[in-house]
């Protein structure tokens, strides 16, 4: 195989470029394909699209002479499991543990592949196996404590978690998984101390990563004479979640005699500016240099909220102007009967997407409620639609005409007696502006909705309707039913 000098991107460019044309040839062979594909997987970083064409050309590599390289199907297995092929991890999996029984990375592989079909009790006992092959080893005990936690057995990953923090205390991705326990069990002064551990390895955020150099991290140090910048960090629905506690900041600013900023250029600016607290500001760019910067889910550790009580009151609102625009729309749209938003899936590239959404084959109980008006929340979900309005169902895809994003979204919310959504930015925003929420959860979802209740207290207008058990949506669905006939009744 040819070495090449990937020291810099215009040497990986032309590596790559050199390495392209040599597989176009008819007369590649498995030394060329590899080189291509080892070549590829150094320069893609975390680009998925790079990863997946380095993928496919280890596996022409393996086709054409599976022996060529003796760690090839090894890096095809890592590298699936990198990009979620869950297939393809299968296949290379059975392969490298008919090869070696023992082989604990393999072991690891394929159980997560395992566990994406809901095999959790094969995908536990290979991780079992795991542990056991490799003892002492923190990587297939974190595995195993995420494959507990999925099946409900909270205290029994609480365990696992700690005993990966005994070997490897440094372990962010251990704390942090530990803390959302922590926090789902009403634990906050653990959970919120434990979930600064993301700082770790949250390094992809822009507004971190401008502030960092030329600001200190705010620790809760006083505000007095100083500027602090509280940045947005995750998802939207984690910011919806936490701008509630910036009326709490600022009065504590304001009462130390600083100044707080919220750092924020995206599609939730004008909620967050509507709802901003005297003296508190928005910022797009670094147009003042702070003394101190914070993401906003550091919020309730450095206030010190131990308790959510009384802490699920509504807090943001609709542009009034808008709000009037859709209120004729929904009129135009459906002049009788309960007007209902629908969520049922969300990004496919969110890592519990395959749980929290319901398969559409799954939703007829709740779509056939006789009088009842849906409008679709979620973008990108027309041929859906059409197929359903096809079948008569009373259905309206509102979402091309959402102009100004996430406002066009809450002015519709405000305009609507119920929402119906999965775990998704949506179910966060409805709960924020006081709307009526039905939100169904799969056996495990997110910490925000913490375990075995109907209730939340983050937001007081939310029902939360969980499975009974892992992809058991059929009851949750029928509870929602029994919802909607009871509006529909009124």
């Amino acid at each position: 195989m040819t070495d090449f000098n990937i020291a810099d991107t215009q040497a990986v460019d032309e590596a790559l470029a050199q390495l392209r044309a040599r597989v176009a040839d008819p007369r590649a062979d498995a030394a060329d394909w590899l080189a291509f594909g080892q070549t590829l997987l150094q320069a893609a970083g975390h680009k998925s699209d790079q990863q997946r064409e380095a993928l496919a050309a280890l596996v022409r590599a393996y086709q054409l002479d599976p022996s060529h390289e003796p760690t090839l199907l090894a890096t095809i297995a890592q590298t699936a499991f990198i990009v979620r092929d869950w297939g393809l991890v299968d296949s290379a999996t059975v392969v490298l543990l008919a090869q070696n029984a023992a082989n604990a990375n393999a072991l690891v592989w394929r159980a997560v592949a395992v566990q994406q079909r809901n095999d959790f009790s094969e995908a536990e006992r290979l991780l079992r196996e795991a542990v056991r092959v490799v003892p002492g080893n923190p990587v297939p005990l974190h595995k195993l404590a995420l494959c507990v936690k999925e099946q409900a057995r909270f205290a029994e990953a609480e365990a696992l978690l700690r005993q990966v923090l005994e070997l490897s205390p440094q372990n962010a991705l251990a704390l942090f998984d530990l803390s959302e326990l922590e926090i789902r069990s009403g634990r906050y002064a653990d959970g919120w101390v434990d979930y600064e551990s993301r700082m770790a390895f949250d390094d992809q955020n822009e507004g971190r990563r401008a502030l960092t150099p030329i600001s200190a991290y705010w620790q809760g140090e006083s505000l007095a004479g100083k500027t602090l910048v509280v940045y947005g960090e995750q998802g939207h629905g984690d910011c919806l979640w936490a701008v509630r506690f910036l009326p709490l900041l600022a009065e504590r600013a304001q009462r130390e005699g600083g100044r707080v900023i919220l750092g924020h250029e995206g599609p939730l600016r004008h909620l967050f500016e509507r709802m901003l607290p005297q003296g508190m500001t928005l910022e797009t760019s670094l147009e003042t240099k702070p003394d101190f910067h914070c993401g906003l889910m550091s919020l309730p550790l450095r206030l010190g909220v131990v308790d959510p009580s009384g802490w699920g009151r509504a807090y943001l609102s609709a542009d009034p102007q808008r709000a009037e625009l859709w209120r004729a729309r929904v009129a135009q749209s459906a002049a009788v009967g309960p007007k209902v938003g629908l969520v049922w899936n969300g990004n496919p590239q969110h890592n519990r997407d395959m749980r929290r959404s319901v398969p559409v084959e799954q939703l007829e109980p709740i779509l056939t409620v006789p009088g009842i008006t849906y409008f679709a929340l979620s973008p990108g979900r027309a041929a859906t639609v059409e197929a359903w309005r096809a079948h008569s169902i009373r259905i309206v895809d509102p979402t091309g005409q959402f102009e100004a994003g996430f406002d066009d979204v809450a002015a519709l919310l405000a305009n609507l007696d119920l929402v119906v959504t999965i775990d998704s930015g949506p179910a966060h925003l409805s709960g924020a502006l006081g709307v009526p929420t039905c939100l169904m959860i799969d056996h495990v979802s997110a910490w925000f909705w913490g375990k075995e209740t109907q209730r939340t207290p983050w937001y007081d207008s939310v029902e939360l309707f969980r499975q009974p058990a892992i992809g058991a949506w059929a009851p949750v669905l029928a509870s929602v039913r029994a919802r909607l006939e009871a509006l529909a009744a009124r």
